[in-house]
């Protein structure tokens, strides 16, 4: 193991808010339950609100070959042991893992919100480029106190924004969306309901300025919509029975509609600052954008113009590139 993961246990103990404390290498299972799935599952770091109310246990993945490893070890204690409520698995993946295994991995956090688990996968030091995070991780663990470029206070945000609820509603826990796959997967749904009549109605007619772009379907949606997505709401060990039936893993038209436009928590300014301080999306004026994909807006655009009408000037939200 290089210096990264050993310095960010420490830093983000130091880093992190009032109310929180911090366990690197805490085991999620005890000892029998060890020796009855011979494996220790250990998270390389436990964010724990002092009351307990909340239990984030942190994953950094700095450059291993399968990340998807610690979902899945995550998951088959869960599934196998059961364990406490309120627990949320985030896994953070740095620049170095290669872009393969970093979404086959956030596919997994997705399948595991679909069979119960809250599972979230954020990127870890987004700035930084492979071949940076690989220099620091090679760098002695003291030296690294003093890199300039290691704004730990910024990831430790990005966890808390991701892992904690913004509000519970109809048995989910409401949470911002943890990577530009799964807005991705928001915007295609948002397309898909939308053409349907229930969905058509359930939307209305609401004002748009911010829309965030799916480079996978070439299609445009709502910010507001995409930026937040339902995870099981934990109030306790995951039932088998009902971790193998498939639930709502992304946002949907009925739930968008039951949160209510006048949440604060919810507002479109708040959808788009996440996308773009936490996800790393590039907001551009519909004017600025590339002849091809302002084209591709405009004729989108012409599809859903009574539902969509424009406040103000267009902006488009692009997905940052790994």
């Amino acid at each position: 193991m290089g210096s990264l993961t050993p310095f960010l246990q420490h830093a983000f103990a130091e880093a992190a808010p009032r109310g929180w404390v911090c366990r690197p290498e805490a085991p999620l299972v005890d000892k029998a339950a060890t020796r009855r799935l011979g494996f220790e599952p250990r998270a390389d770091l436990l964010m724990e609100r002092a009351d307990r109310s909340t239990r984030i246990w942190i994953e950094f993945e700095i450059s291993r070959a399968d990340p998807v490893a610690n979902h899945a070890k995550f998951a088959t204690a869960r599934f196998l042991e059961g364990g406490p409520g309120q627990e949320v698995f985030v896994s953070m993946v740095s620049r170095h893992v290669v872009t393969g295994r970093a979404a086959l991995a956030a596919g997994t956090a997705l399948a595991m919100r679909g069979m119960g688990i809250p599972a979230f996968q954020v990127d870890l030091l987004p700035e930084l480029d492979g071949a940076a995070v690989k220099r620091l991780n090679a760098k002695h663990l003291d030296l690294l106190w003093s890199e300039q470029s290691l704004n730990v206070q910024r990831e430790v945000r990005r966890v808390l924004e991701v892992g904690q609820a913004d509000v519970t509603r109809n048995g989910h826990r409401i949470h911002k969306a943890d990577n530009a796959w799964t807005v991705g997967v928001n915007v295609r749904q948002w397309n898909r309901e939308v053409d349907e009549p229930a969905g058509a109605a359930l939307w209305g007619r609401r004002p748009v300025q911010y829309f965030a772009f799916d480079p996978a379907s070439g299609q445009f949606a709502p910010t507001k919509f995409c930026a937040f997505v339902p995870a099981p709401e934990a109030s306790g060990p995951v039932p088998l029975h009902q971790a193998m039936l498939a639930r709502q893993a992304w946002m949907s038209m009925d739930l968008y509609a039951a949160l209510g436009e006048g949440d604060a928590r919810f507002d479109g300014n708040i959808a788009r600052r996440h996308l773009e301080e936490r996800l790393g999306y590039q907001p551009l004026p519909i004017e600025d954008l590339t002849p091809d994909l302002a084209l591709a807006f405009q004729t989108w655009h012409a599809h859903f113009r009574g539902m969509t009408p424009l406040r103000g000037s267009a902006t488009v939200l692009l997905p940052p590139k790994r």
